[in-house]
């Protein structure tokens, strides 16, 4: 499975089918591997800070992009994605050495 559907509940995150999904757990390689991320697959996402997503598991696409940032010693590490059938695609302005690759999403436990 590349993509997990998960539902928010008082204690966090349990997993779900994917049209009762709240959040979406994948990995990717680089120094940012674990993401969850708040979706909804069907109506508009306007004015709810959520990504949209496919439902699918196995080949997710997500939109829009993704833009993840982490504080690292050396400043910072910037990795900015597009997600699309079950790829990730890595934009020029990472700061890691996947920029401007696009590889596969890692299995999700």
């Amino acid at each position: 499975m590349k993509a997990k559907p998960l539902i928010a509940t008082d204690d966090g995150h349990k997993p779900c089918k994917p049209e009762e999904a709240t959040h979406l757990q994948f990995n990717v390689p680089g120094p940012i591997p674990h993401r969850i991320l708040r979706v909804q697959i069907k109506g508009t996402r306007k004015g709810t800070g959520n990504w949209s997503w496919n439902g699918d598991t196995e080949k997710p696409t997500i939109k829009p992009s993704v833009l993840t940032k982490l504080p690292h010693a050396d400043g910072e590490i910037r990795c900015h994605s597009f997600i699309n059938d079950g790829k990730i695609q890595f934009l020029g302005d990472c700061s890691h050495e996947y920029a401007g690759q696009t590889l596969d999403l890692l299995d999700v436990e």
